[in-house]
């Protein structure tokens, strides 16, 4: 069969690991089409995904590309371990020359408004304005964007929203967590500023299971989540195609078939990752022509890659106890060394570490929110994700 011959689209860089922007950005009309529908209607919302999906890249894709009528901020809160550090990066971003730059271009009545309004210190006491007047955090946003007669509307966009929460209950404590979150949700239920103002709120772990663990579920039951999936098949097939172009490798129809069964969990990290790797291996013998056999080999290779991986290790010993950490590694060790578990196992091996079942089930509901297992086929049965990850954890951490 002849290699696949596509239409030069254009020629988009292999970003692996990396944030991607412009052409390097895959299309995701289903996620964007949907995001848009919801800010639309009026919804603050909860992108929903485990890391390395992509939810930071479509978050700057709407960030680059807004529609007519919006202007976007996009803030990374992951470093911020208390309230005073979270709302010093909101209030420094709505301050940035870039943004105050933007609105100039955009809204001149919005660029207006913020030139006038001098914020000169942010500490634990609250927000210090120009005039010499200190609100604190809530009442200073209110007072930024409640009286703005303005013909475009705010999308704050907070990356590692949950990290933040999760980093002030290790730091601090849950009720300065729970302070945060309250201020988010009465800044989300006040009309005044939800015309004003959408709130996107994403990251690496799931906002949903760091607030179950501290039963504040509640407080974000307002958000509409909106799940980032892996690309579908034929999506898949097409973004391949395009990448092994744009990198010049020859891949036939049957080697691409074969790459999205191997990596099953079809997101672009683990294509784009493969992609690199066979690039690599035609490079060393350009006669070679890239082969089914080349796949295993490629897999290989990226597994050597531990700075890929070890994250998935390393973010449950921050986010656990000893022996919640304990036990999650144990579930995974026995996962990736029989590819599947049966629920009916997990009490037994909680025991070991003293956790009763509900706080079992709470482990198992974190590993499935934040990506690396799924009950998708049997809800008795757990398996990774990801194959590779699953051959990753078995090699350097179950063994």
């Amino acid at each position: 069969m002849t290699p696949i011959k596509l239409s030069k689209r254009f020629e988009m860089k292999n970003c692996v690991g990396q944030v991607v922007r412009g052409d390097d950005f895959w299309d995701r009309n289903l996620e964007l089409e949907t995001i848009w529908d919801s800010i639309e209607s009026g919804s603050h919302i909860l992108l929903v995904a485990p890391r390395r999906v992509g939810k930071t890249s479509i978050m700057h894709k709407i960030k680059d590309e807004p529609k007519e009528g919006y202007i976007v901020i996009y803030v990374d809160t992951e470093s911020a371990d208390n309230e005073n550090e979270f709302w010093h990066k909101i209030f420094n971003t709505m301050q940035e020359e870039e943004f105050v730059n933007k609105l100039q271009s955009k809204s001149k009545e919005l660029y207006e408004r913020f030139k006038n309004i001098r914020i000169k210190k942010v500490s634990a006491s609250g927000v210090e304005f120009g005039d010499g007047e200190t609100l604190d955090y809530l009442t200073a946003f209110e007072t930024l964007v409640k009286d703005l007669e303005i013909d475009k509307k705010l999308i704050i966009m907070v990356d590692e929203f949950a990290q933040t929460i999760e980093n002030i209950i290790k730091y601090e404590d849950v009720k300065n967590a729970n302070s945060l979150l309250k201020a988010h949700r009465a800044l989300r239920q006040n009309p005044k500023i939800s015309e004003k103002v959408t709130f996107v709120y994403a990251g690496s772990i799931g906002l949903e299971s760091v607030v179950s663990k501290i039963n504040s579920i509640k407080i974000i039951n307002d958000l509409n989540s909106i799940k980032v999936l892996p690309l579908p098949k034929p999506e898949a097939f097409k973004f391949i195609s395009q990448l092994a172009n744009s990198t010049k490798i020859e891949l036939k129809e049957e080697v691409i078939d074969a790459l999205i069964e191997k990596i099953e969990w079809l997101i672009p990290f683990y294509i784009q990752l493969l992609i690199q790797e066979l690039k690599i291996l035609w490079r060393e013998d350009k006669s070679k022509e890239l082969d089914i056999a080349c796949i295993d080999a490629a897999i290989d290779k990226a597994l050597e890659h531990r700075s890929y991986f070890e994250s998935w290790q390393s973010k449950l010993k921050e986010s656990f106890s000893k022996d919640e950490y304990l036990f999650t590694k144990e579930i995974l060790n026995l996962i990736s060394k029989d590819n599947t578990l049966q629920s009916s196992a997990i009490i037994n091996i909680a025991t070991k570490y003293s956790l009763d079942e509900d706080e079992a089930k709470d482990m198992i509901r974190t590993l499935v929110y934040d990506g690396y297992i799924n009950n998708n086929e049997k809800s008795n049965v757990y398996r990774f994700n990801s194959p590779i990850l699953r051959q990753w954890w078995n090699k350097n951490v179950a063994n």
